[in-house]
């Protein structure tokens, strides 16, 4: 996902770049080619101690006049260990290992590929040692002039040969709607009726996947041990701060070439002016064609341990209960209105008004769906996990 993320960030620069000079010349129209577009395969997975059916993607990088990544079918995928581990596609460019299986300590572990006729391998890889997540906190502060909350996690190494970090997270938080309902409006021979509310749209859950690269390292320090790392800052004006929050932060044990490959990337990824000084070129990492080793590979094939931590918390433990609550709507735009039975039946028919109250004399009062409905911005089923 980093990788593809990488590749998605440097066409939007070209095009824009293109679009500039496009602008600048006010001429002809400059149409966007990719002259000298040369392709590479992009090898995404690693392995993990984690006892479960482990996930290789491949795909190939995309010209700047096409319309995405291109998924890669069709490869053969195995990883050689203690044991050969045979990987089976599930869906385009997705592949995912037969069996369960865990990355065990002092066993090497090599990733094999044969796709379209090339065959590739990476370097042989060890887990790099383990150690746990010791303490998440969250702590409401002042971050880069904004106050919001920050999670910082902190642990203590118990394996001198654990020094270098890679950590992602899921965040889900629980929130409402605007405000509470209880009818609906429905469309009954083409004409509005009041019934009961059909399902549950005050109370949801939105869950989203960490999408940049955190690292830490503990190499140069006195103690191997990871202290105060900001994971995540959540803005004050955040609507997943709104009733309560949990972060599930997972800690990899990585070796230093990974850290380092991974270290370029994301200061690769954070270039956002194409005429830097440090210009992004090719990214190798450990995977090589076996009879082409000139062929661009990107990718890092690696063996983590894993270490996972869940932190909860509530609004009411950093802001007055009593204040205004930041929402995905805000409350100026969800005035009810009192429409023409003609416009609440075109309203009803495209889903863009619901019940917010019935005059006295049987009209309806409607507001904005996306004010009473929070299925709009996530989903009404609880997560299994979830604490209250």
């Amino acid at each position: 996902m980093k990788l593809i993320k990488y590749i998605l960030k440097y066409k939007k620069t070209f095009f824009l770049l293109a679009i500039a000079i496009l602008v600048a010349s006010c001429v002809e129209e400059i149409p966007l080619e990719s002259e000298g577009f040369e392709e590479a395969i992009v090898i995404e997975g690693s392995i993990s101690n984690e006892l479960k059916q482990h996930e290789i993607k491949l795909s190939r990088v995309y010209a700047i006049d096409s319309t995405g990544p291109s998924a890669l079918s069709g490869a053969d995928i195995r990883v050689i260990g203690n044991r050969e581990f045979i990987f089976q596609e599930s869906e385009p460019g997705v592949y995912v290992s037969r069996d369960s299986f865990a990355a065990q300590p002092g066993v090497n572990y090599q990733l094999q590929i044969s796709a379209n006729g090339e065959e590739y391998e990476s370097t042989p890889m060890q887990l790099s040692g383990s150690s746990s997540i010791g303490v998440l906190q969250a702590n409401r502060i002042d971050y880069s002039g904004e106050n919001g909350v920050a999670i910082t996690l902190n642990n203590q190494s118990t394996n001198e040969s654990a020094n270098y970090y890679r950590y992602e997270y899921v965040e889900t938080f629980k929130f409402n709607s605007n405000y509470f309902k209880v009818n609906d409006l429905i469309l009954v021979d083409g004409e509005p009726v009041e019934v009961p509310k059909q399902k549950e749209e005050y109370t949801c859950y939105q869950t989203n996947k960490s999408q940049e690269i955190i690292l830490s390292n503990t190499n140069s320090l006195s103690e191997d041990s990871v202290n105060d790392l900001l994971i995540k800052f959540i803005p004050s004006d955040s609507p997943s701060l709104s009733n309560r929050y949990s972060l599930l932060v997972k800690q990899y044990v990585i070796s230093r070439e990974a850290y380092t490959y991974y270290e370029i990337l994301e200061e690769l990824s954070g270039l956002d002016n194409v005429f830097t000084q440090s210009q992004p070129g090719f990214l190798a990492g450990n995977i090589s064609n076996i009879n082409n080793p000139e062929e661009k590979v990107i990718g890092y094939f690696d063996i983590s341990s894993v270490s996972t931590k869940r932190i909860y918390f509530d609004y009411e433990d950093f802001y007055d209960p009593e204040s205004i609550r930041p929402r995905f709507v805000p409350y100026a735009s969800c005035e009810a209105s009192l429409p023409s039975t003609a416009t609440l039946i075109a309203q009803l028919e495209q889903d863009i008004v619901r019940w917010s109250s019935t005059t006295p004399s049987g009209a309806f009062m409607v507001v904005p769906t996306r004010c009473v409905d929070c299925t709009r911005f996530g989903s009404n089923v609880k997560p299994e996990f979830w604490e209250d």
